[in-house]
């Protein structure tokens, strides 16, 4: 009551304290600006200093990441630094928990509507998607972000699509075997996307390229090119899992060259490198091919302590691998829903939209239908090929037949040509490329027609279809019996069993099987177990 009189009485002293109470608010809010402008600068430059340590350090960079979620206010703060973890922990060989990150990144892009960083994400999602073998689904996850941002396509935004767009194409060639065309794609998305700039999109790219050099170029020229991506990342120092993957590919490179020592030096390189990233993807992968290597060496010291390394991250790595393949369909399910209820909402067209659905659902399971009944057909057709292969080892040896005596080949001739044969058939004789029935009769110590004959009359097959089982059945036991097989090319395959092309390989092999080989491969890769039973079978 007092000061009311006073202020009341005193217009004076009202001024003064009111002005003293406006200068006191303006300098709490100043101070609350500054502190939150000096927050945001901090965290930009803690999120910088994750990036730069993300292929040296990135268990480092994952506890920034995870210290920027929790503390920063800023959404777009939050959302990259969630894509940062993604990375990270592709970095580390997480799998599993670099989809979630990247999910989580994803899912609040969407809710804040940031489409330059959805479309970020999507292309690190398209990359991650594509290692764990779910084609299909990074498709369709470019697709979607197309259509939810197409009312906000900025410069950037349209650069990002077609960026996106030119690694799936790269992805559908992949699955074609035409790596030639995968590199194109990805040379095309790569200088697309340096136009935006996207650094870490680029370096994505950039280690696709790396894995496809040995896939799509000669081996010298793979060589060559990795030489110049090393010398440029020794020269950078800042991305030792790109130099890993690099002196990986050069370590396959020598052990094709049969240079086994120089193979062993540079993959010794490439684990220390994989331990340093605490990556047991690569550490798998590294350790197999020194495994192989001291194996061709006959060091069996180190070949058992590095292939006991590789048995040991192969479980791990399965169950990685499940889980984040899991936690991709589960998000999907999930997602379009909530995306088909959006568009529902923002176009209240519900009985459109509903046709679209029910069209998608059908146009689904018409393509699953197709692709199973594809998918059943291989299999039938590889249970069968090993059933025909087992009952022919396990049936009785049949009387000799009786050579066409027109040629009038004597017995002791006969007899002994048999023997030789079977021999031949023991070694490695056959996948000498140059090998003809000319070659043979004059290892053999006999002519042409008489072991043609023999020929025809013991095997039922001409001296070409002879060899060329010979040969495909050389390389299904390669297959079955060493994984590693599993990672070649297929002209590596056919060279290795004397085909003088990749075509005129996959043309036997199919003939011989019932099976292209990328599919034989494919089946042998998706039963994680049927190496093991097949080989079983082998030894038995």
């Amino acid at each position: 009551m007092y000061l009311e009189n006073v202020f009341s009485t005193n217009p004076v002293i009202f001024n003064f304290f009111k002005m003293r109470f406006f200068l006191c608010f303006w300098f709490l809010i100043s101070c609350s600006a500054e502190c939150f402008s000096q927050n945001s600068i901090d965290f930009e430059n803690m999120l910088l200093e994750a990036e730069e340590g993300l292929y040296i350090q990135p268990q480092q960079s994952i506890k920034i990441s995870e210290y920027l979620i929790q503390n920063s206010d800023e959404d777009s703060t939050v959302i990259k630094a969630y894509l940062l973890k993604g990375r990270a922990l592709y970095v580390s060989g997480q799998f599993e928990a670099a989809v979630i990150a990247t999910m989580e990144a994803k899912d609040l892009s969407e809710k804040t509507e940031n489409i330059e960083l959805q479309f970020e994400i999507t292309l690190f999602g398209i990359h991650l998607l594509k290692l764990l073998d779910l084609d299909l689904a990074a498709e369709r996850y470019l697709s979607f972000t197309q259509v939810f941002s197409k009312d906000a396509m900025t410069t950037k935004n349209e650069l990002y699509l077609e960026g996106g767009t030119a690694l799936i194409k790269a992805i559908k060639a992949t699955e074609q075997d035409k790596y030639l065309e995968v590199l194109t794609y990805l040379s095309k998305a790569k200088s697309i996307l340096k136009k935006i700039p996207s650094e870490q999109t680029v370096n994505d790219i950039e280690i696709d390229e790396i894995e496809t050099y040995l896939k799509a170029l000669p081996p010298l020229d793979a060589k060559a090119k990795l030489g110049i991506v090393l010398k440029e990342l020794n020269d950078n120092g800042t991305k030792d899992f790109q130099k890993m993957i690099v002196l990986n590919q050069l370590g396959i490179i020598q052990f094709q060259n049969k240079n086994n020592s120089e193979a062993i030096k540079v993959l010794d390189t490439a684990l220390k490198l994989s331990e340093k990233l605490k990556n047991p993807f690569y550490k798998h992968q590294i350790v197999e091919n020194l495994a192989l290597n001291y194996m061709v060496l006959e060091d069996s010291e180190n070949f058992k302590f590095y292939k006991n390394i590789g048995n040991s991250l192969t479980s791990e790595l399965a169950i990685d691998e499940d889980k984040a393949v899991n936690t991709v369909f589960n998000y999907t399910s999930t997602n379009h829903t909530a995306k088909r209820d959006l568009v529902e909402s923002n176009y209240q067209r519900n009985i459109l939209v509903l046709g679209i659905v029910l069209l998608c659902i059908l146009a689904t399971w018409l393509f699953l239908k197709i692709r199973y009944r594809s998918r059943i057909k291989q299999y039938s057709n590889f249970i069968l090929f090993f059933e025909a292969r087992q009952k022919k080892k396990e049936a009785p040896t049949l009387s000799k037949k009786e050579v066409s005596r027109s040629l009038n080949i004597p017995k002791e001739t006969e007899d002994i040509l048999i023997k030789k044969l079977s021999k031949f058939e023991q070694s490695t004789l056959f996948t000498k490329n140059d090998m003809s029935i000319a070659l043979l009769a004059s290892q053999f110590s006999t002519n042409t027609k008489y072991l043609s004959e023999i020929i025809n009359t013991q095997k039922n097959k001409n001296f070409n279809s002879y060899i060329n089982d010979l040969r495909i059945n050389y390389i299904i036991d390669k297959l079955t019996t060493n994984a590693t097989y599993l990672q070649y090319k297929i002209s590596y395959l056919a060279e290795e069993s004397g085909f003088s092309s990749h075509s005129s390989f996959a043309t036997v092999f199919k003939s011989v099987t019932g099976i292209a080989p990328t599919v034989f491969i494919d089946v042998l890769k998706s039963n994680k177990n049927s190496i093991l039973s097949l080989q079983e079978v082998h030894n038995e």
